[in-house]
């Protein structure tokens, strides 16, 4: 029997399944079991992936004919793995040969239940770092319900990952996780109601289990985001996956799940996911284009946005900045106070925080008293808010 069961479940597309199985079975450093969910894949790329699987040992298909989540596609993998070790990866991530092999040594070098891979986001060669900074730490607070618990934002640049010392990390990306099988008899199954944030749950689930949990960075994947516009072939599982009001209910959830003080992620996100899979994303450019009226304005999105259409032409100013570049989150309140005093010096009229920031008015909360204070806000939504520099409170 192999000792790693590979589980390939989909994310939010199917359009890249073809090519990223073929990268899986390609790297054969360790032998594995198989197991791939079919929830309705089109045609056009079953019938590329098929071929691959057929008369491959060792290799399970689960076929359903309606979509499924991907959780309910994880616990569907998770019934039928015979591995000691699991690896879940979805099918938008491209691997080397030696993939599998790296993540075996880590588990077992650092005796851990998890190894956290570094993700990347694009093609190999042309990849930026991929981690959402508002998930790093968990802290307990006290509240006027009692004890809490509440999500910290991870300190240091994310692109400082690479190339990194290994270290114990609470949150993770649920693009590729490699488990060890026995810490699911002590966290459960996935959660099957949730349609987003399903992370943060798992990464929840195992802290409060205190499972060994390792940032691995020799472990690498590439994530590749989907095109712009959606293919037509994927826009009803994208929208399935990306609708607003289940990823409202799947905040909730979670909040009360873990006793949150607050969700550590914004339902923007998904406004946002469901406005590409529509092929609407200039709705939002559209918005930002009447709040600047040709202005230069400061936007902090932690570089989320900045090569997208919705900033497409518009005169946007990185925050923090160097160089013309994103170049982090701020240290503290004081560094965020001197950052956005020298950019309006240089001339930003408009400071816009996209929703990815909005963690942002809970933590620097001396940077955000000065712009309540002292400028006027001209627009509040669940995935912007933004100040006119030109106009005093």
């Amino acid at each position: 029997m192999s000792r790693i069961t590979v589980g390939f479940v989909p994310r939010e597309r199917f359009s890249l399944a073809p090519e990223s199985l073929k990268s899986i079975l390609d790297a054969a450093s360790v032998p594995f079991e198989l197991i791939v969910v079919d929830c309705n894949t089109p045609a056009e790329y079953w019938d590329q992936m098929y071929p691959l699987l057929r008369n491959r040992e060792n290799t399970k298909i689960i076929r359903t004919d309606r979509y499924l989540l991907p959780n309910q596609c994880r616990n569907l993998v998770l019934e039928q793995a015979n591995g000691e070790f699991i690896c879940f990866i979805e099918n938008d991530n491209l691997v080397d040969e030696a993939w599998l092999s790296r993540f075996l040594s880590a588990i077992e070098k650092h005796q851990a239940d998890v190894i956290i891979p570094l993700i990347m986001e694009g093609r190999p060669g042309k990849a930026k770092v991929h981690f959402d900074e508002g998930l790093g730490r968990v802290r307990e607070v006290n509240t006027p319900d009692g004890i809490k618990w509440e999500v910290t934002p991870r300190s240091g640049r994310k692109e400082n990952d690479i190339g990194s010392a290994s270290r114990p990390q609470e949150f993770m990306e649920a693009h590729c996780l490699f488990f060890r099988r026995s810490v699911f008899d002590r966290i459960g199954p996935f959660d099957g109601e949730l349609s987003t944030s399903e992370e943060i749950d798992v990464s929840l689930a195992l802290y409060a289990a205190k499972a060994r949990c390792i940032f691995a960075p020799e472990c690498f994947v590439h994530y590749v985001q989907p095109p712009q516009p959606i293919d037509p072939s994927d826009r009803g599982y994208f929208l399935t996956k990306w609708d607003i009001e289940h990823a409202r209910s799947s905040h909730d959830l979670i909040v009360k799940k873990w006793n949150l003080v607050r969700p550590p992620q914004l339902v923007g996100w998904v406004e946002e996911r469901n406005l590409k899979g529509s092929g609407t994303l200039h709705i939002w450019r559209n918005e930002l284009q009447q709040l600047s009226q040709g202005r230069p304005f400061i936007l902090v999105d932690m570089d989320e946005w900045a090569y997208t259409p919705i900033v497409d032409g518009l005169r946007h100013i990185p925050f923090t900045e160097h160089e013309g570049q994103y170049w982090g989150a701020p240290a503290d309140d004081d560094a965020a106070i001197a950052e956005f005093e020298r950019q309006r010096e240089a001339g930003a009229r408009l400071i816009v925080f996209a929703w990815h920031a909005f963690w942002w008015f809970s933590y620097y909360t001396r940077f955000y008293e000065l712009l309540s204070s002292r400028f006027q806000r001209i627009a509040t939504s669940d995935h912007l808010v933004a100040f006119d520099l030109d106009k005093r409170v």
